[in-house]
């Protein structure tokens, strides 16, 4: 495919339609438009003798979602910029969105069948501006990708992947490195993501690790994305690389009312490649108890995962590992009990620190260890007990985690 493709297919595209069309690249710059079919509205006249869109004209597109649409959408109409209403058809090429097609929405606004009527009509079109563009953006797009699959073969144990990968000079030349594991969620329902806002986290993290200059190697899954960094490159580079990658895909932090979350499990000190599946195990692990365990924080290493790294690694069974524990919850349907004996563990004892930490008068507290003494008719603070409860407690959270 070449270039000369791309104002055909638009002409096709304005034809089949009976509107204009135009394209432009992921920067805003118009790479392709059709012949005007009727009324052209200012927008579209100023976008043609500018040969790009305006600012305001793409802070409106923006505004409603065009900057990380990975369905069409309609751009509603704007009289103040003399706009009018347009549908958007980003353009995905293996996964990389490569520009955004804009058709004037000439069907009536109450037909909810618009947008799926107006794309199938152009389907053959949209699909080849895609790939024109994907091809090119850059010759190395498929080198990328065909690194993308090695790394991840590698990571799982592909014995031919890690001899290609040891060879990469960047990896050869470092003596020591970083891998690190970054996994969305959206509570407990690991589920819960409609296929559109999937898409879209993949490609903000796609976007964001092919871009990231710490970054060895990385691959994007549909669950999580995987990065391998050089520990010496930049302070924090974890920390950073997990601030753009929330940033990049709008996941709000914790505290915050929406459900969506993303969590980092880090492996350090890889020293070969030979320890990439191993350090890939550890660092998905840590990031699946980062999205369990809130005293982890949203950026977990396999060294500080205490309990979490012998559940993961031995327990091998998600159904209930105390019958003291399952007295408990059964006897405590609100929680309360249950909660307070981790925060008591957690804490190490401290009262102090627990009832602040459950907004609890000490008295109140005390009342509720003697009565989870009286449910289970042994001491919960003593000694097999406590270590029984307290591993059960956690292995409880691990059998929340996100899978992958």
């Amino acid at each position: 495919m070449s270039e000369s493709e791309i104002q055909p297919a638009i002409d096709e595209i304005a034809n089949a339609l009976g509107t204009g069309a135009s394209l432009d690249d992921l920067t805003g710059r118009l790479v392709a438009y059709s012949a005007q079919h009727g009324h052209a509205d200012d927008a579209r006249v100023r976008a043609l003798l500018n040969r790009e869109v305006p600012e305001d004209i793409r802070d409106w597109e923006a505004c409603h979602g065009t900057g990380t649409a990975v369905e069409p959408i309609i751009i509603p109409g704007n009289p103040d910029l003399k706009m009018d209403p347009r549908i958007c058809v980003p353009l995905i090429h293996r996964g990389v969105r490569t520009g955004l097609l804009y058709v004037i929405d000439r069907l009536a606004p109450g037909n909810p069948d618009r947008v799926t009527t107006t794309v199938h009509l152009i389907a053959d079109q949209v699909e080849l501006l895609a790939t024109v563009l994907y091809e090119m953006a850059s010759p190395h797009l498929d080198e990328r990708h065909q690194r993308e699959l090695e790394f991840f073969a590698a990571c799982q144990g592909n014995a031919d992947a890690l001899d290609t990968v040891a060879n990469w000079p960047p990896v050869r030349s470092a003596s020591s490195l970083r891998l690190a594991v970054s996994i969305f969620s959206a509570g407990e329902d690991v589920t819960a993501f409609s296929e559109t806002r999937a898409a879209q986290l993949r490609l903000a993290s796609q976007q964001t690790v092919s871009r990231y200059p710490s970054v060895i190697a990385g691959s994007v899954q549909d669950s999580h994305s995987v990065v391998l960094l050089r520990p010496d490159s930049e302070a924090n580079a974890t920390l950073r690389l997990h601030q753009r990658l929330a940033a990049a895909s709008g996941v709000t932090h914790p505290g915050t009312t929406s459900p969506e979350r993303l969590y980092t499990g880090v492996a350090e000190n890889i020293s070969s490649t030979d320890q990439l599946p191993e350090g890939y195990r550890r660092a998905v692990i840590a990031a699946q108890t980062a999205a369990v365990e809130p005293e982890s924080g949203t950026i977990a290493t396999w060294d500080t995962i205490g309990p979490y790294r012998l559940i993961a690694t031995r327990l091998r069974s998600d159904g209930t590992v105390s019958d003291l524990l399952a007295t408990l919850v059964v006897a405590d349907p609100n929680g309360d009990l249950v909660n307070t004996l981790e925060v008591f563990y957690d804490q190490g004892d401290n009262v102090k620190a627990v009832a602040d930490t459950l907004h609890l008068h000490r008295t109140s507290l005390y009342y509720r260890i003697n009565k989870i003494r009286d449910i289970l008719g042994v001491d919960p603070l003593n000694g097999a007990t406590r270590l029984e409860l307290h591993l059960a407690l956690k292995a409880r959270r691990w059998a929340r985690r996100p899978r992958i």
